[in-house]
């Protein structure tokens, strides 16, 4: 009895954990709702705003040694201007990059569709349209009273960019000349099978003096909610904002409540800084050794910045020329590519606080997956693998529930002799599992055991953009996605009540209303769950049954 007590403890806490988080969601305040992704094709001209453009986004320049000729940046005339989209086509990118700033107004992804049954139809990733704005500047800064910024108008040969069969890179440059004689060129620089974008600024010094500039490179985003992944019962939406990583201090979010509190700054010589959202990335990437400055800023209407700048100044003397650089990653959170490109960057995908347990699943799961090819199937092999590696201390604690099993009509004779004297009841219980040799504790291990692994691969699920529109079969066409039939579901269901059948001990009647009402509140919980999960947990349920079963007619119970 007070092993069938403490299941349903934690069931029902695990419970109380999803009604909190619905409670969390259902009280924040609203947000901006996503605008619908537009498509490459579209031609719809972004108009700025006078306050877009005179928000003050532009970070200040760091201290010189030199004297400064004007402490702030700004705009040369300070008026409002409208710039030309350019248009960039790679293998696995299309970028709409703007002559207004030369910075990155709108991405997609060509590999992974907006929708399974739109497969022509590329994911927009970033966007400098509607309510979820997410685009990406940069610029130079200083001390002098023009530096091009993501406010400069520059001026482009060619509108339209293709990466040609044969070609592995392709270059697009962008021009303006300052009004003290010095020119500029920001140079991007596209690579086939790469979502890794460099960019480089050239720096003609053709005035008399020596040039002193630093490079900065930031994000503008609107705030949105969460992307709730699987509806309204999501236990652990996934994650969107900002994060920074260095050596040093490690993976830190700084989400957009906390740019509200407070502005970030950190000094840094490595890293990188993101924007995080379901899935995918983006990303600027530090040149190790060089001295930086992470920061983040909150500005009017609900609008952000995260980036940085250089702290130390690059010196282009009088009648030479010079060069600052940069690299950003845009692209899907696959961790074999974010190990690749940068130290840190496959902290991304994001596992929570579980990630000494969740990384080794996805770990396991992805070797799996590289040999039967199907998800759905290696989600399968990885539930047996788990049962087979607790199996020692499941065949123990289904054993201890077998003898409670055996004990029950000798447990039912004690109730019978003493009554309502409790404590005579509890000693004469605790003589019997003594004498019996039983653990009146052991059967609950399963359940112990298993939810910590359930709440972990559940982030393994949420969070691998591997699993994203993966087909398992029949009906099962994205294993991140709740099953549209609730097939899975109501088989989860009725394996739990069989479990349940096959392992109960005796209870009093209240004990055995929650516990077979507990089915049916699972069942209704993992109708929005990721059919991925849902598969995990009811081929659990059946090797758990099949493993009782066992036992059961071995102990002759």
């Amino acid at each position: 009895m007070e092993n069938q007590r403490i299941i349903l403890f934690v069931v029902l806490a695990f419970l109380l954990l999803m009604l909190w988080q619905q409670w969390v969601e259902y009280s924040s305040p609203p947000v901006p709702a996503p605008t619908v992704a537009s498509t490459p094709g579209q031609d719809k001209q972004p108009q700025p705003t006078d306050s877009a453009i005179q928000e003050n986004s532009i970070p200040g320049a760091p201290e010189s040694m030199a004297t400064p000729t004007s402490p702030q940046i700004s705009d040369p005339d300070n008026q409002v201007k409208t710039g030309k989209k350019v248009t960039v086509s790679t293998d696995l990118l299309t970028v709409e990059l703007n002559t207004l700033g030369a910075g990155i107004n709108k991405a997609w992804l060509l590999n992974y569709p907006v929708e399974i049954d739109q497969p022509d139809t590329p994911f927009q990733l970033m966007t400098d349209e509607g309510a979820d704005i997410f685009t990406a500047q940069g610029g130079l800064i200083g001390h002098r009273s023009a530096m091009p910024t993501h406010k400069t108008l520059f001026s482009v040969a060619d509108y339209k960019h293709v990466l040609q069969d044969g070609q592995d890179s392709i270059d697009v440059d962008f021009v303006w000349n300052g009004p003290d004689g010095i020119s500029y060129k920001k140079t991007y620089t596209f690579h086939r099978d790469s979502y890794v974008v460099d960019i480089r600024y050239r720096v003609i010094n053709n005035s008399a003096t020596p040039w002193d500039g630093y490079l900065y490179n930031q994000y503008r985003r609107a705030e949105v909610a969460s992307d709730d992944a699987l509806g309204f019962m999501s236990v652990i939406p996934s994650y969107t904002g900002a994060a920074f990583f260095d050596r040093v201090n490690k993976y830190n979010k700084i989400s957009f409540s906390d740019m509200r509190d407070e502005q970030f700054s950190q000094q840094t010589d490595n890293g990188w800084v993101a924007m995080l959202q379901h899935y995918f990335v983006s990303a600027w990437l530090l040149e190790d050794g060089q001295k930086n400055e992470f920061y983040t800023r909150a500005l009017p209407g609900q609008m952000y910045t995260a980036g940085y700048k250089s702290l130390a100044p690059t010196r282009v003397a009088a009648g030479s020329s010079g060069e600052l650089k940069a690299s950003i990653y845009v692209g899907p959170k696959e961790v074999r590519l974010l190990e690749k490109e940068a130290e840190g960057l496959d902290l991304t995908v994001d596992y929570g606080w579980l990630t000494p347990v969740s990384a080794p699943l996805f770990w396991l799961l992805d070797k799996i997956h590289a040999v039967v090819g199907n998800w759905g199937w290696a989600i399968i092999i990885l539930t047996i693998l788990i049962k087979l590696a607790f199996y020692p201390l499941s065949a123990a604690s289904h054993k201890s529930m077998a003898n409670m099993r055996r004990m029950a009509p000798r447990i039912q004779t004690l109730k019978e002799r003493f009554g309502d004297d409790k404590a005579k009841l509890n000693q004469a219980m605790m003589e019997l599992y003594k004498k019996e040799k039983i653990n009146p504790l052991g059967g609950c291990l399963p359940i112990l055991i298993q939810i910590p692994v359930f709440i972990a691969l559940y982030w393994a699920l949420l969070e691998s953009v591997e699993l994203r529109q993966s087909p398992w079969i029949l009906w099962i066409d994205d294993l991140s996605q709740p099953d549209p039939f609730y097939v899975l579901p109501i088989l989860m269901g009725v394996s739990m009540l069989v479990q349940q059948m096959i392992s109960a001990v005796a209870m009093d009647p209240m004990q055995k209303k929650i516990m077979m009402a507990l089915p049916i509140m699972f069942t209704f919980f993992f109708l929005f769950f990721p059919s991925g999960l849902v598969l995990y947990w009811t081929v659990n349920n059946l090797l758990t049954i099949a493993q009782q079963w066992y036992i059961n007619k071995k102990m002759g119970v």
